[in-house]
């Protein structure tokens, strides 16, 4: 599976004309960025918790990553999971066509984000950086040689 497949289906939910395409729309984006997030941190020899604990994983070292695009990806990738989970558990307020193509607009910028990470020499300083706070302040190494 192809993960950043569901951008384009988010677009597409975004412009629908009900509000379940647009909560769709929302939730199809923030996965679309989530499990980007796991390929780029498993490519990067992380081992990333399954469930629920991956969120946060991903926010904490993104946000400590010592690249200021990255870490205000982390902070778009938490708004992210906020407006998924308002889309999927809370009935009111409605959820509107503007904030789902907020939304798809968002995760599009978080991928890219990631995505210009790959490139040397940020790579390797931002992994650096995440494994130095996973050390030195989580002390929950999950990085492996």
């Amino acid at each position: 599976m192809n993960w950043r497949d569901f951008l384009p289906l988010a677009s597409r939910l975004a412009t629908g004309a009900t509000e379940s395409d647009w909560r769709s729309a929302v939730s199809r984006a923030y996965y679309a960025a989530f499990h980007v997030a796991r390929r780029y941190f498993s490519e990067l020899n992380f081992t990333v918790p399954r469930a629920d604990r991956a969120h946060q994983y991903f926010v904490f070292r993104l946000g400590n990553s010592s690249e200021p695009t990255v870490e205000q990806a982390g902070r778009e990738l938490d708004t992210l999971r906020r407006l998924r989970n308002r889309a999927d558990y809370d009935e009111s307020p409605a959820l509107t066509q503007s904030q789902a193509a907020a939304s798809v607009r968002l995760a599009e910028s978080f991928v890219q984000t990631l995505d210009s990470a790959r490139q040397e020499p940020s790579r390797t300083r931002m992994r650096d950086a995440m494994i130095a706070y996973e050390r030195a302040v989580l002390r929950d190494v999950t990085w492996k040689p």
